[in-house]
């Protein structure tokens, strides 16, 4: 960029003068390598950056997210040609090739691109991380044989590798290589894999050890796909020649090692962790890549539902307090808690984390690295750095007792605590903790959030298939039969499978008075489930299903991600603008009207659960006389199950007292846990006439005790005074609302 065009940038206000001066440093002559820098910089708001730059340059800007390109223009340039001056062909008109360029006011170096291509070009800008990107996409092999992935290799130059203290050597020193794995095949094969998986956009490389033959496989959007093969002789000297590159001990193949390594190809540099493991048949091998220009921390690309990303924004501008985020490995958790931390990172924050490992070194933050060998555990390092002047701490997992201790004490006393931990939901973690040894009441005082994430394949925008619900989905969820889903499909651009990328499927806890109260009176997992959804929250699944419907995934990838909860259905969930409603939207939403029901709910159903069929038949013919509808169960467990099905149409609950499976007591005590039966009047039927039984039965819940055998008046008269009770309590609250 011209000195110029620099200072009409700064003018704009969206950078500054030191901005531009950092990322002139260290550009090397690389093309488009000041933008590279720039953009790679705290601060720098991209999109707006790229339309001001548009406007500057006098050249119109080009996304080249939603463009498709010819393959028989693809095959007048090359890979290398591509890589050389930072562009892709998008169309050919009039004669020209219209291209997208990083810079185009590089002239000179258009000129040696027309003279290369033989033909004339027209420049569009774009973003020279998008043109990199396609690039990738375009010249991506499929799957094939290993000579396919080494002849493309041979295009593509020579991949780097440096270990942290050996940052400026060139190439990786061989000379301690055994005599096998310094042959020109091994590293051309290791070499290969990972330039195989940086063409699929790969995460995790796994080389695995056979009998006859090692297996590679690559993790692509979460899956893993099997690659290629390789003869098993071959396998030592590959397993070698990868601990060379990451400083492991290459005589060692008996005990586990970790190690890290960094690696350059086509000027890009990726950072890679590196895991060995012995098996049967020889070690096997995980390298994570990680691509830190890939890595966004802005909220607004992590998918959460509308209300619930209100919720993370507030909790995290807090003060003091705990944001815990759960799920199982690799489902994001790190990355969604650098970009809390992003949000809130500034001059007079001291942001201190400790880590296992550090995964990305992000400006302005204290990063510490946990080595247990030297003693610095998290619990270890957490004690120090409280002791620093932290406002914010990040815990990188909470794995113990300790930890947890320290952790939340923190929170308690003028810290923003964030940490990780594994367990299947958000409700789960507060039982999780408890069983760590936290108080309830003290961890229902700290706690400000709890984001429990999964990652979801998203369907490949290309090729997905408008389709409606299978009876089978119909049936099970009560599916509107007319609505409008997708599912995938399979072209080229995704491999065939259907998926390209991935987004999150999130369970946000937002701790209010109502569930803080829940969580210090020590609630089950389920109650505590029943409590936040009926705040607003959705479940996992709820909230993959609301992305089921915008498009973005398949039914079948939110089923494989989660389990749907035991009332769940579409019945009066879904808005005007098609988006499932929460659970506590649509019931406010019906408590206000405004959603019609399709079936009459209206409460008229008495659920009668005894033993004795002779009683059930005697007491519902004394009750259908009154206008009511009669439901029946046989003991307490299938009642209490019947009562979860029939919830909307019940309107009270007889129950005897001397039952198996469950008895009377019993029933009414679980009935009394979940919330969502406190509106349901409870009678308790009893031929017991004993006074500390019909205490028992009163202390367990029940609003009324009636003796066996019952009288048809007495019984009318006692159903119509507790329904006439519990209705004038529903007004009085309506009231107050």
């Amino acid at each position: 960029m011209l000195l110029k065009q620099q200072r009409q940038l700064i003018a704009t206000g969206l950078v500054t003068q030191e901005q531009i001066s950092e990322a002139t440093k260290g550009n090397g002559g690389q093309k488009a390598g000041f933008l590279l820098n720039l953009f790679a910089q705290d601060g720098v708001d991209v999109d707006k950056t790229l339309q001001a730059l548009a406007k500057i340059y006098k050249v119109p800007f080009i996304d080249l997210d939603h463009i498709e390109i010819d393959e028989d223009l693809v095959e007048k340039c090359s890979e290398e040609l591509c890589n050389e001056f930072c562009f892709i062909p998008v169309a050919i008109s009039a004669g020209e090739m219209i291209i997208a360029i990083a810079d185009p006011m590089d002239y000179a170096g258009m000129d040696v691109l027309q003279f290369k291509l033989g033909q004339r070009v027209r420049p569009l800008f774009s973003n020279p991380l998008d043109i990199q990107k396609k690039i990738r996409d375009l010249f991506a092999a499929g799957e094939g044989s290993l000579d396919e992935v080494m002849s493309d290799l041979e295009n593509t130059g020579e991949i780097q590798a440096f270990t942290d203290d050996e940052e400026s050597k060139a190439e990786t020193d061989i000379a301690s290589l055994k005599k096998g794995a310094e042959g020109s095949p091994i590293i051309k094969l290791v070499n290969g894999i990972i330039m195989k998986a940086l063409q699929m956009e790969s995460s995790d490389i796994h080389v695995e050890a056979g009998e006859k033959d090692s297996l590679v496989r690559l993790r692509v959007d979460g899956r893993l796909r099997p690659v290629m093969k390789f003869p098993s002789g071959a396998h030592p000297m590959l397993v070698s020649r990868i601990k060379i590159m990451s400083k492991l001990d290459i005589s060692n193949t008996r005990t586990p090692q970790d190690g890290r390594t960094r690696i350059k190809i086509s000027n890009k540099s990726f950072d890679m962790r590196i895991s060995t493991l012995p098996s049967m048949y020889g070690e096997k091998v995980v390298m994570r890549i990680l691509d830190k220009s890939g890595l966004s921390l802005s909220l607004d690309v992590l998918a959460f539902e509308k209300k619930a990303d209100e919720r993370i924004r507030e909790a995290i501008a807090r003060p003091t307090g705990a944001v815990l985020v759960t799920g199982p490995t690799g489902s994001g958790k790190t990355t969604t808690l650098y970009s809390f931390l992003h949000h809130i990172n500034d001059e007079e924050t001291n942001i201190v984390t400790v880590e296992d490992p550090v995964e990305f070194q992000i400006k302005g933050l204290n990063q510490v690295q946990v080595n247990a060998k030297s003693g610095m555990t998290f619990a270890a390092a957490l004690r120090s750095i409280l002791r620093q002047d932290p406002d914010v701490v990040m815990v990188g997992e909470i794995r113990d007792e300790e930890t947890a201790h320290i952790a939340l004490h923190a929170a308690q006393t003028g810290h923003l605590v964030m940490s990780t931990l594994h367990t299947n939901d958000a409700p789960s973690t507060v039982s999780r903790l408890v069983e760590m040894g936290t108080d309830p009441v003290a961890l229902s005082s700290c706690l400000n959030i709890i984001v429990a994430q999964r990652l979801a394949r998203r369907l490949c925008p290309r090729c997905k298939k408008k389709t409606t619900p299978t009876p089978e989905m119909i049936t099970k969820y009560d599916m509107p039969e007319d609505l409008e889903i997708y599912e995938p499909v399979g072209c080229d651009k995704c491999l065939n499978i259907g998926y390209k990328g991935r987004c999150g499927v999130h369970e946000t806890l937002y701790v209010n008075d109502r569930v803080r109260k829940a969580i210090a009176r020590g609630v089950s997992d389920q109650e505590l489930m029943q409590v936040c959804r009926e705040e607003g929250m959705y479940a996992l699944f709820e909230d993959g299903m609301n992305k089921v419907l915008q498009g973005v995934t398949s039914v079948a990838e939110v089923m494989r991600l989660s389990i749907a909860p035991e009332d769940f259905s579409f019945q009066d969930r879904i808005d005007s603008d098609r988006n499932l409603m929460s659970l506590g939207q649509a019931n406010e939403a019906r408590d206000q009207g405004q959603l019609t029901p399709q079936e009459d709910t209206k409460r008229n159903t008495v659920l009668l659960i005894d033993d004795s069929k002779s009683i059930r038949s005697l007491v519902g013919f004394i009750l259908k006389s009154e206008g009511f509808d009669i439901a029946e169960a046989e003991d307490g467990r299938k009642g209490l199950d019947l009562l979860k099905q029939a919830l909307p149409q019940v309107a009270l609950v007889i129950v005897d007292y001397d039952m198996p499976n469950m008895n009377g007591p019993e029933f009414v005590q679980e009935v009394r846990r979940q919330s969502k039966f406190d509106d349901i009047p409870v009678v308790m039927l009893t031929s017991r006439h004993d006074e500390d039984d019909e205490v028992l039965g009163l202390d367990s819940g029940a609003d009324d005790y009636i003796i066996k055998p019952v009288e048809p008046m007495k019984l009318q008269a006692r159903v119509r005074k507790i329904l006439q009770m519990y209705e004038r309590v529903r007004q009085a609250q309506q009231r107050q609302v």
